[in-house]
């Protein structure tokens, strides 16, 4: 009797080891996530990249490193169950159908795009992270319109930027190819260039994010400036010598030549210094005209013309 009952705990001593190995040896299945919207195919969470494939049905997103700009290509590599291609952004579908195509009126920076072909047994899935766009330099204009050795010029940058961000710019003057450290502004002062200098500017955008790519001006030659007469003649008289030194400013050049083109009988210039002179003794009342013409030493000329009025002696 005592044998028998012994027998039996035996057993069950066994048998409860049996059970618990069993157990041990196979874990609580986890549940599988259920596909939603109108397709079944396979749901992914969107939070980063990820790309599954069954059945020998693959697909990938082109651009790689997609931006805003553009649009997106599914290339499908198989044949899956069903032909309906489904896109999603942030988990919500905003194309289902036959389109292989999704274009950035759809997502913007930041965005997660999964692509859904076939179903879950035959298809596959990937997304993609909508990158920042970079931001472009597309225009620029300069003041002052005519540029000569001397004057200041500033560049105006007009930027494009996809995601809609404010963009900022660095600059980089060059002069004869070469870049001045401290030429670092919009703005390049005239007297750091010389006729015969060319000169280019290099801009950066910016869009708080990222660098764009650098624009490269034209390298703009510094032309001859023209002389420009800076005195005034003299309309009144204190002596029966009528005497006007003209002056004239250039950045280029300090040596000048004169000449009256048109001029009252008696009046002379000197062809070197610009000095006018003009016995008025014997000369009748009224209006004369008077034109100048000074060149530089490329032969470019300026002109100034007056008209001026001999009264009668009181």
């Amino acid at each position: 009797m005592h044998f028998i009952r012994f027998s039996l705990l035996f057993f069950c001593a066994i048998l409860l080891l049996a059970c618990g190995e069993e157990a041990k040896e196979q874990p609580v299945p986890k549940p599988i996530p259920q596909a939603t919207g109108e397709s079944s195919a396979i749901e992914i969470p969107t939070t980063k990249v990820v790309s599954t494939s069954k059945g020998n049905v693959s697909v990938k997103i082109l651009p790689e490193n997609p931006t805003s700009t553009g649009c997106l290509q599914a290339v499908i590599q198989g044949t899956p169950v069903r032909n309906v291609v489904v896109w999603k952004v942030n988990s919500e579908v905003v194309s289902s159908g036959t389109k292989t195509q999704l274009c950035s009126d759809s997502y913007k920076r930041d965005d997660t795009v999964t692509v859904e072909v076939g179903t879950k047994d035959k298809g596959a899935q990937t997304s993609v992270s909508i990158g920042n766009s970079l931001p472009r330099v597309v225009d620029i204009s300069s003041t002052p319109s005519e540029i000569y050795a001397g004057t200041d010029i500033t560049v105006i940058p007009v930027a494009e930027d996809s995601d809609g961000d404010d963009v900022d710019f660095t600059y980089q003057w060059l002069i004869n190819g070469e870049a001045d450290p401290v030429l670092t502004r919009a703005t390049i002062p005239g007297g750091k260039f010389t006729k015969g200098d060319t000169i280019q500017v290099l801009i950066v955008p910016n869009d708080f994010f990222e660098d764009g790519p650098t624009y490269e001006s034209y390298a703009q030659p510094i032309p001859n400036a023209s002389p420009r007469i800076t005195s005034e003649p003299p309309q009144g008289i204190t002596s029966l010598d009528y005497i006007y030194q003209v002056e004239v400013s250039d950045p280029d050049d300090n040596t000048f030549t004169y000449r009256l083109d048109e001029a009252p009988e008696g009046m002379a210039i000197d062809e070197n210094s610009g000095l006018i002179e003009w016995s008025l003794a014997d000369v009748e009342p009224g209006d004369y005209t008077i034109a100048i013409i000074v060149a530089d030493s490329e032969g470019v000329e300026t002109a100034q013309a007056y008209t001026f009025s001999l009264g009668a002696p009181q």
